[in-house]
């Protein structure tokens, strides 16, 4: 009977010892300050949401191009799939390891389609992943190449620049090759103490994702071109936001500092757990020479946003499409 509570216990002194770091470090920083460059964002906050109510919206038309259009879902529902992910992940503090899998979910819910939607879903995410690796791969090299780093910041600089290389390497050579890499890593991932026997899955049923997934991204060269396309189109809005945000809070930055920013804190978002994504983000910032106070700000302001972008763009879509149910009831009526 102590097995199964341990996980839940284990769970709870992650949640706790994250939310006496968050609390120590508001302390040390300084309330004030926080709350002052909080106050600072003013109306520009919803202009914050709505740019990535925006970065949203160009995801949910991506993972549409990996779907027939005969069974695609509407986009008002891809966008409501993509904005409940979201909250999942931002409530749960899992990110994309809460979000992507609840996005998939709901995407085979509305298509009926099982694997294919499953496979969809992950195609957009692998999609979406290649063209993050590719710009921090770009901006890594610039940094590590034209620019005169030291200290951690140069070996954050090679750390980026070589896992993400690898990443893309591995991630097109595997499509390519038509490698089954999901299944190896799960089956390698099963033989680990403690996380193995929580980890419970159908091969033949990974095998037929798996297969899905591939055919997806080969199938339609055209449509894998527009989708990553879109996915550029999102990093960029991804890297306005920072400028924006930072902006906003008065601090003076231009659009490369801002390309840096988005880049060099993908290190501290790998984390998810609260108190330690903050602290990630403020180590950063103070390497990058904008204070640690600014960091753990920018972090507070991306979880708000997150919640607000998602608790806005589901209660427009709801009413919207309420709307639209009682116009066509009421044109049937006629």
């Amino acid at each position: 009977m102590s097995r199964p509570q341990r996980p839940k216990r284990v769970r709870a002194a992650i949640v706790v010892g994250g939310l006496a770091l968050l609390t120590l470090m508001f302390a040390q920083l300084g309330p004030a300050r926080i709350l002052s460059l909080l106050s600072s964002l003013g109306v520009n906050f919803l202009v914050i949401v709505s740019v990535f109510a925006c970065h949203e919206s160009v995801r949910a038309l991506a993972v549409g191009r990996f779907l027939p259009e005969e069974r695609r879902p509407p986009f008002p529902v891809r966008l409501r799939i993509r904005f409940l992910g979201e909250a999942v992940g931002t409530v749960t503090r899992t990110g994309m390891f809460g979000a992507e899998p609840t996005r998939a979910w709901m995407l085979a819910g509305q298509t009926g389609f099982g694997s294919r939607a499953y496979a969809a879903s992950a195609s957009e995410l692998v999609a979406n992943s290649c063209m993050s690796a590719c710009v921090t791969v770009a901006v890594a090299a610039y940094m590590i190449c034209a620019i005169d780093l030291k200290g951690p910041l140069l070996v954050l600089a090679h750390i980026l620049f070589w896992s993400s290389l690898v990443y893309v390497c591995a991630a097109v050579g595997a499509v390519a090759a038509r490698v089954h890499v999901i299944g190896a890593i799960l089956r390698g991932v099963s033989t680990l103490p403690f996380i193995g026997r929580h980890l419970a899955t159908d091969p033949l049923r990974v095998r037929s994702i798996e297969d899905a997934i591939i055919q997806a991204l080969t199938r339609r060269p055209s449509a894998l071109a527009q989708v990553m396309a879109l996915e550029f189109v999102a990093q960029v809005i991804l890297v306005f936001e920072i400028y924006w945000t930072i902006r906003s809070m008065g601090i003076a930055v231009d659009a490369s500092h801002a390309l840096f920013v988005e880049v060099v804190t993908k290190a501290a978002n790998v984390i998810q757990v609260i108190g330690v994504t903050e602290a990630g983000y403020a180590v950063v910032f103070n390497w990058l020479g904008m204070t640690a106070t600014v960091g753990f700000t920018l972090s507070l302001v991306k979880m708000l946003r997150s919640l607000t972008a998602a608790g806005i763009g589901l209660t427009v879509l709801n009413l919207l499409d309420r709307r639209w149910q009682t116009m066509i009831a009421a044109s049937g009526c006629q």
